[in-house]
């Protein structure tokens, strides 16, 4: 017993020195600051670049033109190093390819020879928009052998119920794309709000940026409010720039909620000569850091010939 109380006591007396040093502050352990370097840094982007283009449509007397050239990529021939200079293009494609189109320089069913894909791979087109009232054109065999074709080349479609998606430097990119005017196919995506919320926020989930390409508005006019409402919805669900085509015009530019909008593209390879209008476009570069917009870039195209863009 006693050797039990001589224990206690011995170690009270040799605590009492550290008692004594004890800080001041009464800072436990878990309180004290600490200091660790686990080798993790910040996320870091480059820079990554995205070439928007409006209405090519490779039918028709473009089509016509092609052939009396020999030359299948004769449309792209003078803005085919513009098109390229990005890290990915993106086309509103409003003809689909079909074997065996009889060239023809009249009509509004438009039919475009297989051959002129070169076209297409020589600008560097990564992806194309075929939600449109054109595609369907040539009926279910014409869609399947576009996408084929496209697949084979490696370009991807958007527009068909299904966002794109794509890392590109680091960065997630997703890309989705409606008509709001008739495509004559069920497969092809509709611009219905519930269709526009549902594919951008579902794109939203996985990707850094949302890409929204829209087909609508009226022909040879300035944008409609119904085309800004569209506009909006797609911005508020998620999209961080809304690409518009189908007027043949060139209309508006908006920022919303600080993101970019061009209403309409105009034509970028199209055999509309009858006006000034028709024959002009206009291919956007937008540059990015991670989700922040760091550059717009705006070169205006006229068309010569009946269907050869050159930078103005």
């Amino acid at each position: 017993m006693k050797l039990s109380w001589l224990i206690i006591l011995f170690l009270i007396l040799f605590s009492i020195p550290f008692l004594a040093t004890r800080p001041k502050n009464n800072l436990s352990v878990a309180s004290l600051p600490i200091s660790l370097n686990l080798g993790l840094t910040p996320q870091t982007f480059e820079t990554v670049s995205l070439i928007f283009a409006g209405d090519v449509m490779l039918g028709r007397s473009v089509n016509t033109r092609i052939l009396k050239y020999q030359d299948f990529t004769w449309p792209f021939k003078k803005i085919s190093s513009l098109l390229s200079a990005a890290d990915l293009t993106l086309v509103n494609l409003e003809s689909p390819f079909r074997t065996g189109c009889s060239p023809t320089d009249t009509g509004m069913v438009f039919c475009a020879d297989p051959r002129s894909l070169a076209g297409l791979t020589l600008s560097g087109i990564d992806i194309v928009n075929l939600a449109n009232n054109h595609i369907n054109n040539q009926g279910q065999i014409g869609i399947d052998e576009t996408e084929n074709l496209l697949s084979k080349a490696g370009i991807a479609s958007v527009g068909k119920n299904i966002p794109f998606s794509i890392t590109v430097k680091n960065t997630k990119l997703a890309f989705v794309g409606f008509t709001d005017i008739a495509a004559g196919n069920k497969d092809i995506a509709t611009a219905t709000p519930e269709n526009i919320r549902s594919q951008i926020s579902l794109a939203k989930q996985s990707a850094d940026l949302v890409f929204a390409s829209f087909h609508w508005g009226n022909e040879y006019s300035l944008k409609s409010l119904h085309q800004q409402e569209l506009a909006h919805l797609a911005i508020e669900a998620g999209a961080d720039a809304v690409i518009g085509h189908h007027p043949h015009w060139v209309q508006e530019f908006e920022e919303y909620q600080g993101k970019p909008i061009y209403y309409s593209l105009g034509n970028l390879v199209f055999d509309q000569m009858w006006s000034e209008k028709t024959r002009q476009g206009l291919i956007v570069k937008l540059t990015y850091s991670g989700q922040q917009l760091l550059k717009q870039e705006r070169f205006p195209i006229k068309i010569f010939d009946y269907g050869q863009p050159t930078l103005e």
